[in-house]
Formats: structure tokens, C-alpha cells, sequence
């Protein structure tokens, strides 16, 4: 069980979660919006107020979120798990090749090499894969490939950087996104709950002031 949670292909079913979490606030938002449209064109208070507790609800839920993801990513983090899945040592036929596979993709999509640099591979008595070579890896497997693969390492054009650097400046860059887009939506969602009390406060008021004058009229 453990060895099948530090796989790092298995963390897609965690994007899975959070692309589920954000289309379910996505639609708690549009209920919320029409609540607070149906409440303000028909001057309905209560609507107003029930609008209101949703955006709090909102509020609170992405909050506790927010703070809780920051703190588990933190906690977890992922270099641990990627130098483990790269230096696993298997003799299944199928595993080698499903590692040799997921390896191949990460590091020709984030042109990098190894989890540290290309010297990874070194350590594990290995040639450094076609994969890390930018001309090389595109072509089918070939004279051709086998030509530039070989003038790669030979001029050693190969990527320099590690996966695990390269993978860890992309997770702050998107950290970096969520907070600023979760800062600004909590924001409009604090002013739009100030709005919906305002008005909620203003309607009631003016009903009250109308009903005052009606009774004052009659009374007279």
C-alpha cells in the first residue's frame, strides 16, 4: 500500500479531486448568484439573507481549504517520492518498461533529466536516454535517432537540469496562481456579501419607513 501511494502517476487522482472540488464551488457560486439576483430584483430580504449565508458557507469552506492544501503541500511536498520511483530497482519486464515509459514523457514534456541532473543515471550505470535529448527524442526509434542520440551525449547537448527542480519551480508557480485567483475570489465574495446585507438592511428599512407613512396616512 505504501509502495502504491509514492507513486507519482498516482497523484493525478488527486488533480482529479481538486478539478471535482472546483466544479462543485463552481456551481454553489451560480446558485449563489441567482439566489442574490432573484433577491434583489423582487426585494425579497429574506432570499437576501439566505444569499448571504451561502457566501459565508463559500467563504469559510475556501478558507479552510486553501489553508489546508498550503499546509499539506508543504508537509508532503513530492522529491521524496520521485527519487524513490526513479532509483526503484525491478526485474519485472512490464514494470521496467511502464518506468521506463513515465520517464521518458516527464522528461521530454519538462526537458529535464534525471532527479537531479543527468548524472543520475550514471549512478545506476545507465546511458542517459534519448529522452533527454531534444533532437533525438521525437524521432522514431533509428538510424537517425541512434546518430543523434549518440552526437547528443557526445557533445553532451543533453538537458541539464533535474526533474525534481524543474517540477518544484512549476508547483510554486501554479501555488503562487491559486493563491493570488483564491485571494482575489474571496475578496469579490466579501464585497458581494457586504452588498447583499446592505441591501437587505436598505429594502427592510424602506419598508418599514413606507409602512410608517401608510399608517400615519390613515391615521390622519
Amino acid at each position: 500500500m505504501r509502495e502504491k501511494k509514492a507513486r507519482p502517476e498516482d497523484q493525478s487522482y488527486l488533480s482529479k479531486g481538486v478539478f471535482s472540488f472546483l466544479i462543485t464551488l463552481c456551481l454553489c457560486l451560480v446558485v449563489t448568484a441567482v439566489l442574490g439576483c432573484v433577491g434583489a430584483l423582487r426585494e425579497h430580504v429574506r432570499v437576501l439573507y439566505v444569499h448571504s449565508c451561502f457566501f459565508i458557507f463559500l467563504v469559510s469552506v475556501e478558507l479552510v481549504v486553501g489553508v489546508g492544501g498550503a499546509v499539506i503541500s508543504a508537509w508532503v511536498g513530492g522529491g521524496s517520492e520521485l527519487r524513490t520511483h526513479f532509483y526503484r530497482n525491478s526485474t519485472d519486464e512490464f514494470e521496467v518498461a511502464k518506468h521506463r515509459t513515465y520517464w521518458d514523457k516527464m522528461q521530454s514534456e519538462n526537458k529535464c533529466c534525471g532527479v537531479d541532473g543527468p548524472l543520475d543515471y550514471s549512478i545506476l550505470h545507465r546511458d542517459i536516454p534519448p529522452s533527454c535529448c531534444a533532437r533525438a527524442y521525437p524521432l522514431r526509434d533509428g538510424g537517425a535517432r541512434r546518430q543523434l542520440h549518440a552526437t547528443c551525449l557526445s557533445e553532451r547537448t543533453f538537458y541539464n537540469r533535474g526533474c525534481e527542480d524543474v517540477l518544484r519551480l512549476r508547483k510554486a508557480v501554479k501555488g503562487n496562481i491559486f493563491i493570488f485567483t483564491g485571494i482575489i475570489f474571496t475578496c469579490l465574495e466579501v464585497l458581494c456579501l457586504g452588498l447583499a446585507i446592505w441591501l437587505a438592511l436598505t429594502i427592510r428599512r424602506e419598508r418599514r419607513k413606507l409602512q410608517a407613512n401608510l399608517q400615519a396616512h390613515f391615521e390622519t
